[in-house]
């Protein structure tokens, strides 16, 4: 099996960062109808448009309006192994860039479909993935299970803290629960769930081209199960500097993630970095924790070769 993983590692890697992660360097979302508001005031003030009956009907014709972007790119990764790994390691690979906005599914910076979406609030899918990990390319974890794919999903209840239609920069303070799956060849097992209340800060484009970032910050807490898939050490798999460890729930860390683009008509740049302490994580002290700080960071473009008109 575990040469077999070594082929499809790469494989499953590339599909969750097409569906997950990436698209999450566009950050277009809501520049439509800012764009259209823009227009309607400044025909308004020439006297060639009657104000109110445009806005509204420009407004809906933008909020009904699907809009998709497909393109290819490269991206440099680097990242530790898992959180508290030692050890890190580096891809360059190839990098989808795919878009889909609809009123009510959007594929921009992560897969959302919005359940539920108010002017205060938005009920929304959240998802995020942990790296597949051969163990015996780390330190702490030779001789022991290697780690699949881990993906989550789960509901995401957030409240705009500010008007998002009338300002280019939202901020929102978000509750997602996912569900943990770790995905192996035939099998996906249950590992757990967590929590993760965070405070959202994103600045979109004013229009189609332009720079765009988006920063979060907030904390993790896990179940037992979740923790004990990357932190218990069983006792058939003791050494002499590995002792048997059994972790809690609760605690598993702070968190802050920063990304960054610059759009053209052809092109998307972009850079990110994830960053992740485990200072007062309830596993702190599990032998397979070597480092307390956590890095996933990369940096690309893609370039964008279809789009809707």
């Amino acid at each position: 099996m575990i040469v077999i993983k070594n082929y499809y590692k790469l494989f499953f890697f590339f599909l969750t960062w097409f569906f997950i992660f990436g698209s999450a360097h566009s950050g277009e979302f809501g520049v439509e109808l800012h764009s259209v508001e823009i227009d309607v005031t400044a025909e308004a003030k020439t006297g060639s448009v009657r104000p109110a009956e445009t806005k509204t009907a420009e407004s809906k014709t933008a909020e009904s309006k699907t809009e998709w972007n497909m393109g290819i790119g490269l991206g440099v990764l680097d990242y530790h192994y898992y959180p508290g790994a030692k050890r890190s390691n580096q891809f360059v690979l190839p990098v989808p860039y795919f878009t889909y906005r609809s009123p009510r599914f959007e594929v921009d910076r992560g897969v959302k479909s919005f359940l539920y979406n108010t002017e205060e609030m938005v009920i929304d899918i959240s998802a995020d993935f942990g790296l597949p990990v051969d163990s015996d390319d780390t330190l702490a974890r030779q001789g022991m299970p290697d780690l699949d794919l881990v993906l989550q999903i789960g509901p995401s209840m957030e409240f705009m803290l500010n008007d998002r239609r009338a300002d280019y920069f939202d901020v929102r303070f978000e509750l997602p629960v996912r569900a943990a799956f770790a995905v192996d060849i035939g099998e996906v097992q249950n590992i757990g769930y967590l929590f993760e209340p965070r405070l959202t800060f994103n600045h979109r484009r004013l229009s189609r081209t332009g720079l765009s970032h988006k920063g979060l910050i907030g904390l993790k807490f896990g179940t037992q199960d979740y923790h004990a898939y990357y932190y218990d050490v069983a006792s058939e798999f003791t050494t002499a500097t590995r002792a048997e460890y059994k972790s809690d729930a609760g605690f598993s860390g702070s968190f802050l993630n920063y990304r960054i683009t610059y759009k053209t008509d052809d092109f998307v740049y972009w850079a990110f970095i994830r960053y992740q302490s485990l200072r007062g994580a309830k596993f702190e002290e599990s032998p397979l924790v070597l480092q307390k700080d956590y890095y996933f960071f990369g940096v690309g473009f893609s370039w964008i070769f279809a789009q809707s008109l």
